[in-house]
């Protein structure tokens, strides 16, 4: 409230016979309400041709109660929320192929480096189990990119390769960490690119992408030579495979199921069984894959599904008790997955066997989390041993021959991680190597699962970073990228 005094004595004869006045200011911003109110009826009215019979806001609810602006407001609203869908819809597309196509003519560059193939991402390991010794690791290099990769990177010639979430396949020097060149997706490259016959591949993506692609480029040259469309995401691991002579590349596109492609990226099957995320894994004429729930389609089931290799044809399919989102592994009897929900949430994960050659379920070995990590298979002449990852950050060994884990290691400093990093082998040194979701990087011996090393950034050096890709092994060079675009370069010593 405001009081209007007259502080002069010597004017009070001149407001003798008047009073103070009190002005509740809270009327102010009604009366613009009210005005503003008037206004904006006063308007609508006018482009509907609208005679109002009321004043001040009233009129407001004369005019919207009226039949025509009732509908205009609904078809507004219609054409709202169409607009919004249709951007949401333009931003998970792929990038224009003459985009692409300008892109790689603008920056080939032409390389007489000799690529090694890279077919897939080794798995398994067959042969004796190397004594752990002890050893650690030395930083030599790290730099950062302008984003993070999503999975590891593949080694080839004097180079590594690395998708890249900002829409490139980077080509990097093995020993000074420079860029030699980029390959561009526009997509975020969600795959770990695999090599064959001087051509390098890639997938794109996420959940949300649709009519995602594979692409190839020529390693030579640099031009980008072809890709070919699903009706789903790519983000899973492309595979080329071989049997009878003839190279088939599988690739898994989400809800559209799985492709066999040629090499120059032509159909030659095409299936689906729910919706595919995970590699397949394969062996002489069979394919292998599983199926996860669909983000937000909680109707959904999950299925093991065996293929044959040349034609597609379905030998067996057997529903799984919870998701698979990576590839499986074969063993001389089963073929073992596993498995756990990653957009719902669950404390519950399992490794998931079935005979392979019919699909019977075999036997489970429980987990206490979900486990979304790629699992690694070493297989001697007594035993099949698997090791993974689950998302609460423990990594664990498992015995096929025993059917129970026999032993786990905590990893993450906290207890609810989204750990969805993966166990690689160092055949050489005999040690499974893991970055740890916010721990720095674990080495751990295979058959007790003693820790060999842990190594964290000192204070010189950057933060550790949320990562998701495995690390690369190259002889005793150890590579590996967080989510952030650091990549560090490591060479294992030993002590």
């Amino acid at each position: 409230m405001v009081a209007l005094l007259w502080p002069d004595q010597h004017q009070l004869f001149i407001v003798k016979d008047l009073h103070l006045a009190i002005i509740p200011t809270v009327l102010i911003p009604l009366t613009f309400l009210t005005v503003g109110l008037t206004s904006l009826a006063g308007m609508v009215a006018g482009w509907f041709g609208i005679k109002l019979h009321t004043e001040g806001p009233k009129q407001l609810l004369e005019v919207l109660l009226r039949k025509q602006v009732l509908i205009s407001m609904i078809l507004i609203n219609v054409a709202g929320w169409a607009l919004y869908r249709g951007v949401i819809y333009v931003n998970n597309l792929p990038s224009f192929i003459f985009t692409i196509d300008h892109y790689s003519k603008t920056n080939a560059m032409i390389s007489k480096e000799i690529y090694t193939d890279s077919r897939f991402r080794a798995h398994d390991f067959k042969g004796t189990i190397v004594p752990a010794h002890k050893s650690f690791l030395k930083l030599l290099k790290e730099v950062k990119l302008a984003k993070g990769a999503f999975r590891s990177g593949v080694v080839s010639g004097n180079s590594i390769f690395y998708g890249v979430d900002d829409g490139n396949i980077y080509e990097i020097d093995k020993i000074t960490l420079a860029v030699k060149r980029k390959f561009f997706i526009g997509k975020q490259v969600s795959t770990r690119p695999v090599i064959f016959q001087n051509k390098i591949y890639a997938g794109e993506g996420n959940h949300d992408t649709h009519h995602a692609r594979i692409y190839s480029f020529d390693l030579t040259n640099g031009q980008f030579t072809g890709a070919f469309a699903t009706n789903g995401h790519t983000e899973g691991q492309p595979v080329i495979g071989n049997f009878n002579n003839t190279n088939l590349m599988f690739i898994t596109a989400g809800s559209d199921g799985l492709y066999a492609l040629t090499p120059g990226l032509g159909k030659v099957w095409h299936e689906k069984d729910g919706h595919l995320d995970g590699t397949v894994s394969i062996e002489n004429n069979f394919v292998y894959a599983g199926t996860g729930v669909e983000k937000g389609d909680i109707k959904d089931r999950s299925y093991a599904s065996s293929y044959d290799f040349l034609t597609g044809k379905k030998i067996w399919k057997t529903e799984l008790p919870l998701s698979n989102w990576m590839h499986p592994i074969v063993t001389q009897k089963d073929v073992c997955y596993v498995i756990g929900e990653i957009y719902t949430p669950s404390s519950v994960g399992q490794l998931y066997c079935l005979d392979k050659t019919s699909g019977s379920p075999h036997f489970a070995v429980p987990f206490e989390s979900p486990v979304a990590s790629k699992p690694f298979s070493i297989k001697t002449i007594t035993d099949d041993l698997i090791f993974m990852g689950g998302l609460n950050g423990e990594v664990c060994g498992v015995s096929l021959s025993k059917k129970e884990k026999i032993w786990c290691k905590k990893t993450s400093l906290h207890n609810k991680a989204d750990a969805f990093s993966s166990v690689d082998y160092d055949s050489e040194h005999g040690i499974l190597i893991y970055p740890s979701y916010d721990n720095g990087i674990f080495a751990f011996s295979p058959e007790e699962g003693r820790e060999i090393f842990h190594w964290t950034p000192s204070g010189k050096e950057k933060k550790w970073s949320d990562n998701s890709a495995a690390v690369t092994i190259d002889g005793d060079k150890i590579y590996h990228m967080d989510l952030d675009g650091n990549l560090r370069l490591f060479k294992l010593q030993l002590m």
